[in-house]
């Protein structure tokens, strides 16, 4: 499928849909094992990322995006959360896929870091307290690569420049604590760009800066990409940022895809009442007045399902303004609606 060309794409083989493959997902279960039962947090999400493309997940709260990513990163292991089914097939740098629900543990911890690198949401929560942030830096280098601690710290200072961090060779030795929001979420950059990934997973790393620092974090990560061709997963709620840095959109909620194409496609003319929904109660959206004259904020009434016993049918029709009978009973499928487009609606086509 043809990707949307927007500024994140790294070359015009990427930006064409072209790329090799480097992450294929398929039908991905995790289930949160509970007193009250089985969560069904991801339910059967498949995702499709090439070299050089972002594909941004997106949806509110409690949708599954966070726990996508984290299944795939296989960091789950020691909460209540199991990965009860599906695939997902990575190839790493040196051409060779497997799929990582399978791999030893030894095996994924050379993945985890080496080859695909994850953005936390909070850095101070990320960040040990105690160490200094060369510290941190050097030792994801030193895990991975063949380099000494000397060339290690060299290299720590040459990737805190990278993400424009002033004095660098200074700042090694600061502590988290020393160091503002925004910095610290540029050293998390670091940390995960410390081993050259080719995959890189941000968990809505803006999500507590402001617009300013929220707008340098958006560049220099599109810059990133541009210059060393990652593909990247951006997991966001805000489709303002979707419209700046990915390629192409998949919609999530309640644990499944609901909507999936190209962001220009998505953006201009959604084919799922949930993703019309998300775009309607977008402030940007509105003051810019791209979602229609006079346009107000129309909040999504109702809440998310209870996902450890979900109602027949499409989960969203709850809380849809389109729902009929058919809604209530029939489990819609993620299904083509046009050339480039998915959706899990059985009215897909009367969404405007």
């Amino acid at each position: 499928m043809t990707a949307a060309a927007s500024p994140s794409a790294s070359d015009p083989v990427a930006a064409s849909g072209t790329a090799p493959v480097l992450l294929r997902v398929t039908d991905l279960q995790t289930h949160f094992v509970t007193d009250a039962g089985r969560v069904h947090a991801v339910d059967g999400v498949d995702l499709t990322v090439r070299r050089g493309q972002t594909v941004a997940l997106v949806g509110e709260s409690g949708s599954g995006k966070s726990v996508t990513g984290l299944s795939i990163m296989r960091l789950l292991q020691r909460t209540p959360a199991r990965l009860a089914g599906g695939e997902i097939q990575f190839t790493a740098k040196d051409g060779v896929t497997q799929d990582l629900v399978r791999l030893p543990e030894a095996r994924m911890r050379a993945i985890r870091g080496g080859e695909i690198a994850m953005i936390f949401q909070d850095p101070m929560a990320s960040l040990n307290p105690v160490f200094p942030i060369g510290e941190q830096i050097v030792e994801a280098i030193v895990t991975h690569r063949t380099l000494g601690r000397r060339a290690a710290r060299a290299e720590a200072a040459r990737l805190l420049d990278q993400v424009g961090i002033a004095e660098a060779r200074r700042r090694l030795d600061d502590y988290p604590h020393q160091l503002s929001g925004g910095m610290r979420q540029r050293v998390m950059i670091a940390v995960a760009l410390a081993c050259d990934p080719v995959l890189l997973i941000a968990d809505e790393p803006t999500t507590a800066l402001d617009v300013t620092i929220q707008a340098q974090i958006i560049a220099l990560l599109r810059r990133i990409q541009t210059e060393r061709a990652m593909g990247m997963i951006f997991i966001t709620h805000d489709l303002g940022l979707v419209e700046e840095i990915a390629d192409r959109v998949a919609v999530l909620y309640a644990g499944q895809v609901v909507e999936e194409a190209p962001v220009e496609t998505v953006l201009a003319r959604p084919r799922h009442p949930y993703t019309r929904a998300l775009l309607d109660c977008n402030p940007h959206r509105v003051l810019a007045g791209t979602i229609g004259a006079g346009s107000d904020l129309r909040p999504i009434p109702g809440r998310v399902p209870d996902l450890v016993a979900p109602l027949p049918g499409c989960r969203f029709a709850p809380r849809c303004g389109l729902a009929a009978a058919a809604c209530r009973t029939e489990t819609p499928v993620l299904r083509p609606v046009g050339s480039d487009q998915a959706s899990r609606c059985l009215f897909a086509e009367a969404v405007s």
